[in-house]
């Protein structure tokens, strides 16, 4: 069995050559909008997930075409998100594929059963514990969100890019999040990351599961082991 390789979103994976992962070695698992790059530069992931339940309802027509591709082999969202009937329809074409956060947490054998606190990096860790990886790497988990001008706070507390962001210090690519991309406000639970990515680990040692970061920021140091990302091979 191969690794997973987890590529989270920060920005310290600005410049990174994805097309210098060894796809022998390692099986990959993509967050969020990341896809926006990787469909872009033609770069194919294994596995999905996303469980803020706003961004997932916000691009419900990419995230439905993103599971209709041969090349996906399964992914997670939230059944938060209320997806409309028609995409819900589409989704129940490749069932198979899509795996829902919420049923998953009922199975009681599932790791993703056993956390109180969960983000997005935190359940990646988990679904592919889930999915019997043994080794799993991480790149691009920065945990230092800076709040910028380009964000407006809605009626509802979720927030709304107001315009194109240039040179975007929370994410490795602009188009990450673009004018009118709604999402939560990041944060807006008192050390949930942390917390979430310590049960993570906590779990995976319990399981017998190697967990890897590699990162040139030291935001998880305390918390993991981070190597630098010239030593990721």
């Amino acid at each position: 069995m191969k690794d997973l390789l987890i590529i989270c979103n920060g920005g310290s994976l600005r410049g990174f050559d994805f097309k210098t992962i060894d796809r022998n070695k390692y099986d990959v698992m993509t967050q969020g909008m990341a896809f926006r790059y990787f469909h872009k530069i033609k770069f194919n992931f294994e596995y999905y997930l996303c469980v803020d339940n706003v961004v997932l309802k916000h691009n419900e027509w990419e995230i439905c075409r993103m599971f209709k591709r041969n090349l996906l082999n399964k992914g997670m969202i939230s059944a938060l998100a209320h997806f409309s009937v028609e995409s819900l329809n589409k989704l129940k074409r490749h069932q198979a594929k899509v795996d829902i956060l919420e049923t998953v947490k009922e199975n009681e054998q599932h790791p993703l059963a056993r956390v109180n606190k969960w983000t997005s990096g935190s359940c990646s860790i988990l679904y592919g514990i889930g999915l019997g990886y043994r080794k799993i790497k991480i790149i691009g988990l920065d945990n230092d969100y800076t709040m910028i001008d380009n964000y407006i706070e809605r009626e509802d507390g979720t927030l709304e890019v107001n315009e194109d962001i240039i040179n975007n210090p929370n994410y490795f690519f602009d188009e990450y999040q673009r004018e009118g991309d709604i999402f939560n406000k990041p944060n807006n639970i008192p050390n949930l990351h942390t917390d979430a990515i310590n049960e993570a680990l906590n779990i995976a040692q319990q399981e017998g599961v190697k967990i890897y970061n590699y990162n040139d920021k030291p935001s998880f140091s305390e918390y993991i082991k981070t190597s630098p990302y010239k030593l990721f091979k």
